[in-house]
């Protein structure tokens, strides 16, 4: 008879500020919801970057149940932190395969099921008579691409692998797989997420200004996520705009962080100068808990994603901002990433934008300038009703049913 529990593993720090941490609950949450016990075993760790929460605190979430496994965190040392990033990545991935053995303790043997997004996690934790979910988030490279194909040659007749996006799916079929793969954008809480058809009209009515906001960090491994680009062609779009003058200012929130990177945008703020009576506010709200999202979200204009043409972002990513945006009813303006493309298709309310070109944005936001056209039929609002329509059709629950179907079918 099969087993209706489900571990999640993950190995990295947890609770974690970054989107993997929300993923994983929401996915958890989604199976809880459609009857399943779910368990999300993650390491003990003990570094500069750890939170002094526990899992329960920081997601607010008693019902998913939280398993620490011990681990010794070698990135907490001197002698880590000196290493090349190739032997650091080799250290990890031997270091994530013995805590995955070590977590196979504590997983029964009869019929339940193994996820994560880490396949040197699932083969390292494998047993015959269970069943496995891998979630592709990225390129397999070199010891993770290895434990793929390890995992399918073990148990593909028990597995899916899952990608949230269409290059992804690609890219496990070019592989030359035996295990089923489907394609799955990511989702979004329906019970957190929701539009808010008052308070879209309450600040950029009273004071005619056009509000964006971002939701996430604004750099990845380094890598500038696009709101410098954003600054800019508001910049631009201010200075060209015949009528930016009827507006009383700019607007941009960011959720996220971190500080210092909001920092060099005010400093780029400050270093140009608008040749109109227009000006950029930018407001830093810091972190926020998820259960605080939707209100905040809600008083965008416009929920932007300006993502890079960097390639694990541009063909990988499925950025649950863009769902979060949508099940808010907010508009949403983004880069054409190939990602992004391939979610337009869902009906999601969005205009997108040559990525990295200034002109592009500052062109597509050069008309939201004006309110009238911000307000009318033909303008914002369009994307926000077409963001409410399909919210439903975004669920994490809906999400995990798919997945749950194929595997069993």
């Amino acid at each position: 008879m099969r087993n209706n529990s489900i571990n999640l593993l993950v190995f990295g720090r947890f609770p974690t500020e970054r989107a993997y941490g929300v993923h994983v609950v929401s996915v958890a949450k989604a199976y809880l919801n459609i009857g399943y016990k779910p368990t999300i075993f993650f390491p003990s760790t003990n570094n500069e970057k750890t939170l002094p929460f526990s899992p329960q605190e920081y997601y607010q979430n008693q019902d998913v149940n939280f398993q620490e496994v011990t681990h010794l965190d070698v990135t907490k040392y001197f002698f880590y932190k000196i290493l090349p990033k190739t032997i650091q990545g080799f250290i990890w991935s031997v270091s994530a395969y013995y805590w995955a053995k070590k977590t196979k303790e504590f997983i029964d043997n009869s019929e339940e099921i193994c996820w994560s997004t880490n396949p040197i996690l699932l083969y390292g934790s494998h047993k015959d008579t269970n069943y496995t979910i891998f979630e592709l988030h990225g390129r397999a490279r070199k010891l993770q691409a290895l434990a793929l194909k390890l995992l399918d040659s073990k148990a593909s007749t028990r597995s899916l692998f899952v990608s949230s996006s269409e290059y992804g799916k690609e890219d496990l079929n070019s592989r030359g797989l035996k295990t089923d793969i489907l394609f799955l954008p990511n989702g979004v809480d329906l019970d957190i997420f929701q539009p808010n058809l008052t308070s879209n009209i309450k600040d950029t009515q009273k004071d005619n200004c056009l509000h964006l906001g971002y939701v996430g960090q604004l750099e990845t491994y380094g890598v500038d996520k696009g709101m410098h680009l954003v600054i800019n062609a508001l910049e631009k779009a201010i200075n060209e705009n015949p009528h930016s003058a009827q507006c009383g200012f700019v607007k941009v929130s960011i959720i996220g962080g971190p500080q210092e990177s909001v920092e060099k945008l005010n400093k780029l703020i400050e270093k140009n100068e608008t040749k109109q009576n227009l000006k950029i506010k930018l407001k830093y709200l810091g972190q926020k808990k998820q259960s605080d999202l939707s209100s905040l979200i809600s008083n965008f204009d416009i929920g932007i994603v300006p993502y890079p043409k960097e390639e694990h972002i541009a063909l990988y990513s499925s950025p649950m901002k863009i769902f979060e945006y949508a099940a808010c009813g907010v508009p949403i303006v983004a880069s054409d990433i190939h990602a992004h493309k391939s979610l337009s298709k869902l009906g999601i309310g969005m205009e997108l934008y040559e990525a990295e070109n200034l002109d592009s944005l500052s062109d597509l936001l050069s008309k939201y300038l004006h309110n009238e056209k911000r307000h009318g039929e033909s303008g914002l609002s369009s994307l926000s009703n077409k963001n409410i329509s399909i919210r439903d059709s975004l669920s994490w629950d809906l999400r995990g049913q798919k997945t749950l179907d194929k595997l069993f079918n």
